[in-house]
């Protein structure tokens, strides 16, 4: 029975840190923003010979109570984020922005959606 507790207290702790350390590197929070401009250029040529063409922004973002970050946001693509698109962003406190994705005007919260416009 001590056998039994001892490894299901071993297997609760390592899942527990596993969740910790997935969140920590994977997780974050939910920020909305628009982009307003067509951000900053530039382009490399990668060890083999790619060009690549990578687009900066540095953005105003608001969390769903309408508080503001600074965020910056890199992109490796041939033509730069559509200006006036809504995007929603995951942020995370030690990576930065994780991961994009457009969304209507219709799905930013309205705390940051009034956020945005002032």
């Amino acid at each position: 029975m001590k056998k039994i507790i001892a490894s299901l207290l071993t297997a609760a702790i390592f899942i527990g840190g596993c969740l910790f350390t997935y969140h920590y590197y994977y997780g974050g929070t939910d920020y909305y923003t628009q982009i307003t401009t067509t951000g900053d250029h530039d382009t490399t040529i990668s060890s083999d010979g790619v060009v690549e063409d990578i687009y900066r922004y540095q953005q105003t973002a608001y969390n769903t109570q309408g508080d503001s970050k600074e965020v910056k946001l890199q992109e490796y693509r041939s033509n730069p984020l559509k200006e006036g698109a809504f995007l929603k962003l995951v942020v995370n406190p030690h990576k930065g922005v994780l991961r994009w994705e457009e969304v209507d005007k219709a799905q930013v919260p309205q705390q940051a959606l009034s956020a945005m416009t002032d």
